[in-house]
């Protein structure tokens, strides 16, 4: 069971096992580019990603997509939204590869949450984990240079890791949009800072080799 950075099992793992709600999931699985919701859906049930990734987006007026999010493994949507007022999609929710989405009623979540004290505060870890991630980004995006962006994400998501490694996103064009870069503008600078000696990068894991070295980039 997935546990979060307080050692509890984190709120969707707790989600999937409940021994009441639980059962009243619903499980549906969406392919590569797959629209799970268009901008104006009335919001209906709250989604938990087991497996895959979706991406939040919008369109300019000449028809360019904007990503705005992603959802990853056991991030729960759509939270922000549901919670403070909106009841439709203010965006449109896209199936970045092959997802699958664990659905609950919204009526039955928001019964989770009144009467489960303990789902309740593993949610309000969840939410959070998930705010101090976007405050993050924000701060990360003042940085006018790759490599300082680069660093400054590395060294906050290295004081955040429970165990020696940094997970990096599960695709090197999640990082880049999060970084709001292009991919291959990442991918060479990550290269040659890591091959100056800052981290070493193993798959979707990070182990960072000269944090001062990175302290000293910004």
């Amino acid at each position: 069971m997935e546990r979060d950075a307080a050692g509890l099992p984190s709120f969707a793992s707790s989600c999937l096992a409940h021994p009441v709600y639980g059962d009243l999931l619903r499980r549906q699985t969406y392919k590569t580019a797959e629209t799970v919701h268009a901008q104006g859906t009335p919001i209906r049930e709250f989604g938990i990603v087991t497996e895959g990734c979706l991406k939040t987006a919008r369109y300019t007026v000449d028809g360019h997509e904007l990503c705005n999010g992603y959802f990853e493994k056991d991030d729960v949507f759509p939270e922000l939204l549901y919670f403070t007022g909106e009841k439709v999609y203010t965006y449109n929710l896209l199936a970045v590869r092959k997802t699958t989405v664990m659905w609950l009623d919204t009526s039955f979540f928001e019964l989770m949450l009144r009467t489960d004290s303990q789902m309740l505060y593993r949610f309000m870890l969840y939410l959070s984990k998930r705010g101090l991630k976007n405050q993050m980004l924000l701060c990360c995006l003042r940085y006018q240079t790759i490599r300082e962006r680069i660093a400054f994400w590395v060294l906050w998501m290295d004081d955040i890791a429970q165990d020696d490694f940094v997970e990096l996103p599960s695709s090197q064009t999640i990082w880049a949009n999060e970084l709001r870069v292009s991919r291959p503008s990442l991918n060479q600078e990550a290269k040659r800072m890591e091959k100056q000696g800052y981290f070493r990068m193993d798959g979707c894991r990070l182990e960072v080799l000269d944090r001062e070295g990175l302290e000293l980039l910004l």
